[in-house]
């Protein structure tokens, strides 16, 4: 074997080593962090609002009549509908899904609700239209017709107020949704620990620095008594989990 070609082939190997120990490493960190969630079981959590489980995470569902908003939509379609089953809910009674931001374990059972309308926020339009990569070579894939939020933008639902804010970090689009001044849904925007706000794991944050900015806009909601998180559960002690963020 020529020694230029040799060469070329002891480069190549070295360089398919370094991927796999990457993704390797990748794969290890990915499996540690999903470790430190703790998700809800699907179940009714308070009067009109339910959780849905799916995997590692939650949607959840808000009651308004015989009608229903989600926020986000899950990670996979037959979990989810094998959960919106054990809730006896017909997933053509939502109306609307609201979506946090377009990471693929929030977005993956929108087919099921055939009938809702779907929102994000007009910044984390960036995620999807190939202006901005969610990783180093993959950018947020999404083939819905949807309606978008400006920033602290109030509309009404199924008969419920809906105020969507603005909370970039996890990406750049981020929102949280406000219902009836009460239950703030928060998707990936914080998670809970010991009943406190933190961020979320700055692992899967695009901009944690961004996130604590955020957290601090949250925690100056005056009325706001219900925290659900995607990831980390809930607490009906708003006021008392903002504490250590409030300027």
């Amino acid at each position: 074997m020529k020694k230029p070609v040799k060469k070329i082939l002891i480069a190549f190997s070295v360089a398919i080593g370094l991927v796999v120990l990457l993704c390797g490493a990748f794969v290890v960190k990915l499996a540690v962090e999903v470790g430190k969630m703790s998700s809800m079981k699907t179940q009714k959590v308070t009067d009109g609002v339910y959780a849905v489980q799916d995997k590692f995470g939650n949607l959840f569902l808000i009651k308004s009549g015989d009608r229903y908003i989600a926020v986000d939509a899950g990670d996979n379609t037959k979990n989810v509908r094998r959960e919106l089953a054990k809730l006896r809910i017909d997933p053509k009674k939502v109306v609307a899904v609201l979506l946090t931001h377009t990471d693929s374990d929030h977005i993956a059972a929108l087919d099921l609700f055939s009938n809702a309308s779907i929102y994000i926020s007009k910044a984390e339009e960036q995620m999807i239209n190939g202006q901005t990569f969610r990783t180093l070579f993959f950018n947020n894939k999404f083939d819905y017709k949807y309606n978008t939020l400006e920033d602290n933008q109030v509309i009404e639902l199924a008969g419920l107020k809906v105020r969507g804010i603005l909370t970039p970090g996890h990406t750049p689009g981020s929102m949280c949704y406000l219902i009836n001044d009460t239950y703030l849904f928060t998707g990936d925007s914080l998670s809970l620990r010991n009943g406190k706000v933190d961020i979320m794991n700055d692992f899967f944050n695009m901009d944690s620095e961004a996130q604590r900015v955020s957290l601090k806009k949250l925690a100056a909601l005056p009325d706001a008594k219900y925290i659900f998180t995607a990831h980390y559960g809930f607490t009906d002690h708003y006021q008392n989990a903002f504490d250590g963020w409030k300027n």
